[in-house]
């Protein structure tokens, strides 16, 4: 996979993310205090996701796709976490 299919992937995701997120933030105070603490943590996470997608494109070509993959699998994380954040309303 090339650099620029990497960064395009992760920009995408970064994006996805950030729209689901803030979805949730305008109704966090309907959040229950278990809700609030998954959240919590769910922003920690986010905030680091955030950071590495933006040093993708710094990466060496031969070891982005493990940063990709390994994005992606925090990403789907946050994803989750935000699903049953939304359940929970």
């Amino acid at each position: 996979m090339n650099i620029e299919k990497i960064v395009e992937r992760s920009e995408k995701m970064l994006k996805e993310l950030k729209t689901e997120r803030d979805d949730l933030k305008v109704q966090l105070h309907l959040l229950s205090m278990d809700a609030k603490e998954e959240w919590n943590e769910l922003e920690n996470q986010y905030q680091t996701f955030k950071a590495k997608a933006s040093i993708v494109a710094d990466v060496a070509e031969d070891s982005a796709g493990d940063v990709v993959e390994a994005l992606k699998l925090v990403g789907e994380e946050l994803h989750e976490g935000y699903k049953r954040i939304r359940g929970s309303m």
